[in-house]
């Protein structure tokens, strides 16, 4: 898309920006010529660090535990299938 986005952990910052208390989006629309640097600094952090790297936070989030009660579905599971399969052998 080409079109930086990022996501802000509190509302308070992104109204900062805006000069209100919270703000829950914020859309850039137009940059005074004073502020095109620092707009490209930011641009360039988030690209850096959000945008680029989504895809590998993407593929690492959760690590794959499991709970008890998981644990104990999937055991169940694992033996009744093991069961079934010493039955259809023996036939």
């Amino acid at each position: 898309m080409g079109i930086p986005y990022c996501i802000v952990k509190s509302k308070a910052r992104l109204g900062t920006v805006v000069h209100q208390k919270t703000a829950t989006a914020l859309a850039i629309t137009g940059v005074k010529p004073e502020d095109k640097q620092a707009l490209s600094a930011l641009v360039s952090a988030v690209n850096a660090n959000f945008t680029e790297k989504s895809d590998e936070i993407r593929r690492t989030w959760g690590g794959g535990i499991m709970g008890t009660k998981a644990n104990a579905k999937v055991a169940k599971r694992d033996a009744a299938a093991a069961k079934l399969a010493g039955r259809t052998k023996a036939v």
